[in-house]
């Protein structure tokens, strides 16, 4: 962490209070997602329309800041692969929940959760992380350690691209390189942030542009964790889908997918 970015004393919002403005856009999201979008498809009128893209524009704001969260874990972790195992148990713990949201059914194979995404990102980070150690032990010239660093970012993105045709989550590769991006720019978090959110609005749609507003809680995150409740985001992420599920079904509200 840089004094460049981050000075302790005059930032007061720790990861905790991060976590929790990504929780809530997010609910807020899927609630526009799954419930608003639902009755649209068979009553669209001005109010629903203008209520969804609210909801919706609020709720980019979150994956972002699940990105970030994911690059600070990685190396924060006391164990990566224990961190690399609890994504993965989320993941699946999360896709029945996920599914029924979104798809009304117990399975949907080419329509999985972000949890996937996360993991994917978690390691590719890993891999990255790995060779670059690996580079530098071979005490070659600094263009020569670049250059193949910069083949081992390009082969792992290559990697990803082809995982995420059979995984098939939400956000997919592009968010996995948004990952990647934030992990490179470690050093210098605001501009790596804000170069993640531009890439993630040009590739998976402007209304990604929104989550630039991340960075004003981001400028005031002075690197602490705060608060620690470690698993509120694994447990309320498939909790709160399933909850939507149920008002959706009893409410008669056709799945969005």
């Amino acid at each position: 962490m840089t004094n460049e970015t981050y000075d302790s004393r005059s930032r007061d919002i720790s990861g905790f209070y991060l976590k929790i403005i990504a929780i809530v856009t997010m609910a807020i999201d899927h609630i526009g997602a799954v419930i608003i979008e639902g009755v649209m498809q068979e009553h669209d009128t001005p109010a629903l329309t203008v209520s969804d893209a609210v909801f919706r524009c609020i709720g980019r704001l979150a994956f972002p800041l699940f990105c970030f969260f994911i690059v600070e874990g990685f190396h924060y972790t006391r164990s990566r692969s224990k961190y690399a195992i609890r994504l993965l148990i989320f993941a699946l713990a999360s896709e029945i929940p996920f599914d029924l949201a979104f798809n009304g059914r117990i399975l949907e194979r080419y329509d999985n959760n972000v949890g996937f995404t996360l993991l994917l990102g978690m390691l590719s980070i890993w891999a990255l992380d790995f060779l670059r150690e690996r580079i530098r032990q071979k005490e070659v010239s600094e263009e020569k350690e670049n250059l193949l660093f910069a083949i081992s970012i390009f082969l792992v993105i290559l990697i990803v691209i082809i995982a995420e045709k059979f995984i098939a989550s939400d956000y997919g590769s592009f968010g996995v390189i948004a990952i990647i991006i934030l992990y490179l720019m470690k050093d210098h978090k605001l501009i790596g942030f804000s170069l993640a959110v531009i890439w993630l609005g040009f590739t998976c749609g402007n209304i990604e542009f929104f989550a630039i507003a991340d960075l004003l809680p981001l400028y005031y995150y002075h690197g602490r964790q705060g608060r620690k409740l470690k698993y509120l985001f694994y447990i309320f992420y498939p909790a709160h889908l399933l909850a939507l599920a149920a008002i959706a079904r009893y409410c008669g509200i056709p799945a969005l997918r």
